[in-house]
């Protein structure tokens, strides 16, 4: 019955992911409510949900107006979702250079953050931005940190459990700025005009992470060939033109010709390699097309010649095939090393014979050298030049520009710990017979790692998973949006990678009995207590059963009211403690206190009663349990008849009468396979061992 209803459950979870958006309604008046009599409020323009800001000159009156910036809700310009999965929502005023003027929270729905204090600490961080502007780099520490700032770095104080809420009022104040200043002026140029398709953002208007020239050499976005004296004249040997190259056998190691080549229409390579003249000149001829530059240098660089009889002395080729591209003259500025000094080539792919640039292409520089007289006597040599910025390269380096990518990198320490823990857990679950050769030695490993789970992973990592996780994802894919804004949190991405892996080999217990804090925390506080003497108390069987399906009936109507009450999810996720408890180590608002420190109260009384009869996690982890394929608890045909001995020492009350394991409530903490093979507990070895039969060697009398 338990096991239909639960993958009719999990079926529901899939079958749900429908679609539903929301949409703000700042109106000319709330604008000029906000703004006073500083500015005079423009009507919104028609392509874009902006009003203008203008000023006149007080020396001036009668003088037209001028735009001084703009004002806007960054909901409408960049949604950018938070630790919930939603967007956080601030009115932004902003001048015509991109200083921030002012910024105020209007909404979130945070789920750590909902009372009037958290939403103030939210408020707070959000009205640390006046005073900065687009291109300030934001550096966010602890919430105790000093701030400061110059006209290029600022340091901003950070919210306390609230580092990915942070990060993305940081990442919505620079989009949702940059987007506005990219189209604003045209939108307000056709302002009046008929309303149209929204003003979209082309390539050009897309932020792009500064790079340098050796950084574009790394991630191969300038990829170089170098050729050295003996290698082109091996190339022309057996020709005409062979031996021309009288160096060559002095210094057949010196470099001859070296080729950089680069695909400058992705732009986060041609306006981290072109100056601003360049990219324009780029973005005018490329008509749907691709542009690559590809510049030589080097004493032998002569032998490029720049076309003969209309071809150029290059080829392009992708899948085998040729591909037609023209040169153009490209005499603007380069952002290349002061050493380097190289003749340029600019090529456009033109699209009707299209570039793949997800793909490999054979790029060929043709060497030309004369061997007599006249023009058409010349020998030539076909060298092939790598450009490998594609597939995995061209993944990886948009990882490494992406500000989830800077969120692991700086917490690589943490990631590090929670690996070699992750890793250790796994060698404890694979040798588990070994580590349960005694009770001792289980309670010395389990015990250690509990403590480093509430203490590391949890009140020092926030590594803390929840049902939030799972109702902000739920809604995000619903509204079809994706998952990346999971990304920030490494802990969380971690350790849910470890849980769905679990879950198919062991089921949900190594989560719940090994990595969840506010889990381990409640079997601490047990120990502890039975350690002075207050013990625990079993439920009967019967209740035991009931109780259990309070968590389901909890789950169903947390994620039920994502699309029947939207605003009753953000309350029905309170009846997890895990915030409070562990995130923000109890100081928050009384009630939430309360019901953190009752949740463990029941866990003196009734062992890990939360996590058994209410955590709505454990529920949606529980409902998985069909994927598990394995059943990886020892047991003997004598397990639940006659022996009932693990069923009695279950303090999770997950074994039947018969001996079998309920594994969508095994908290996988091996007690049961330290008594399966301890010979003074489990009552097939006792009486083995009682039965076994002892040799008597008669002695010897001497003769």
């Amino acid at each position: 019955m338990k096991n239909l209803f639960l993958r009719a459950l999990l079926g529901c979870l899939i079958a749900m992911l429908a679609a539903g958006a929301t949409a703000t309604s700042l109106r000319k008046v709330d604008v000029e409510q906000e703004l006073g009599a500083r500015y005079l409020v423009g009507d919104m323009l028609t392509t874009l949900p902006v009003w203008p800001l203008y000023q006149r000159d007080a020396e001036r009156p009668d003088d037209k107006p001028q735009l001084r910036g703009y004002a806007f809700e960054s909901i409408d310009i960049e949604p950018v979702r938070g630790y919930s999965g939603k967007p956080i929502n601030l009115f932004v005023v902003t001048d015509t250079e991109g200083n921030y003027l002012q910024v105020r929270l209007v909404e979130h729905r945070e789920p750590l953050f909902r009372s009037e204090g958290g939403t103030r600490k939210i408020a707070g961080f959000a009205e640390q931005y006046p005073g900065l502007s687009v291109r300030h780099h934001v550096d966010i520490r602890g919430p105790q940190a000093a701030t400061s700032r110059d006209a290029n770095q600022a340091v901003l104080h950070g919210v306390q459990a609230g580092t990915v809420t942070a990060r993305a009022i940081d990442k919505t104040m620079l989009q949702s700025v940059t987007t506005v200043l990219a189209l604003a002026p045209e939108a307000l140029e056709n302002h009046g005009a008929t309303a149209g398709k929204r003003a979209q953002r082309r390539a050009s208007d897309v932020e792009v992470r500064a790079l340098g020239w050796a950084q574009l050499q790394s991630r191969r976005m300038v990829d170089t060939t170098q050729l050295t004296r003996a290698q082109v004249e091996a190339a022309f040997k057996g020709t005409r033109a062979a031996g021309a190259d009288s160096e060559a056998a002095l210094r057949p190691d010196e470099l001859a010709i070296r080729f950089d080549v680069a695909l400058v229409s992705l732009p986060q390579v041609g306006r981290n390699l072109l100056d601003d003249k360049g990219w324009r000149l780029v973005e005018a001829n490329l008509r749907g097309g691709e542009a690559i530059l590809v510049s030589d240098s080097g004493p032998l660089s002569d032998l490029l010649r720049g076309a003969r009889g209309g071809s150029l002395s290059f080829t392009l080729a992708q899948d085998g095939k040729p591909l037609k591209f023209r040169q153009i003259g490209y005499d603007e500025g380069l952002k290349l090393p002061a050493d380097l000094r190289a003749r340029h080539r600019l090529f456009i792919v033109d699209a009707d014979t299209p570039l793949d640039v997800t793909r490999a292409f054979e790029l060929k520089a043709s060497l030309q050298r004369r061997y007599g007289p006249f023009p058409t006597m010349f020998a030539e040599a076909a060298f092939p030049l790598d450009y490998r910025f594609h597939g995995w390269r061209a993944t990886l380096s948009s990882w490494r520009d992406s500000d989830w990518f800077e969120a692991w990198q700086k917490r690589w320490w943490e990631i590090g710990l929670l690996a070699g823990a992750l890793a250790l857990l796994g060698v404890v679950l694979v040798r588990q017979r070994r580590v349960t050769a005694s009770a001792r030695r289980l309670r010395n490993v389990r015990v250690p790692f509990l403590l480093f789970t509430l203490v590391g992973i949890g009140w020092t990592f926030q590594g803390q998973l929840s049902i939030v996780n799972i109702t902000s994802s739920v809604e995000s894919l619903a509204g079809g949006n994706d998952l990346r804004f999971l990304l920030t949190d490494p802990m969380t991405v971690i350790l849910w990678l470890a849980v769905f892996v679990s879950l198919l080999v062991w089921g949900r217990g190594t989560f719940c009995g090994w990595l969840c804090p506010f889990g381990a925390l409640q079997e601490l506080v047990s120990r502890l207590m039975r350690a002075v003497g207050v013990r625990h108390r079993r439920i009967r069987h019967e209740w035991d059963r009931r109780l259990k399906w309070i968590k389901y009936v909890v789950l169903a109507a947390i994620v039920g009211s994502i699309w029947a009450a939207p605003s009753a999810t953000e309350i029905l996720v309170e009846v997890e403690p895990f915030k409070t408890a562990i995130s923000l180590y109890f100081m928050r608002d009384w009630p939430y206190v309360a019901w953190a420190v009752g949740c463990l109260a029941l866990s003196v009384f009734v062992y890990r009663g939360y996590c058994r009869y209410i955590c709505p996690l454990g529920a949606a982890l529980a409902a998985l349990n069909p994927l598990r394929r394995w059943g990886w608890i020892p047991r003997r045909d004598a397990c639940g008849q006659p022996c009932q001995t693990c069923r009695s020492r279950c303090d999770y009350q997950s074994i039947s009468k018969d001996g079998k394991v309920s594994y969508q409530e095994c908290f996988q903490c091996l007690d049961c396979v330290a008594i399966w093979q301890d010979d003074k507990q489990c009552l097939p070895l006792v009486q083995e061992k009682k039965r076994t039969v002892i040799a008597i060697v008669p002695h010897k009398e001497a003769a």
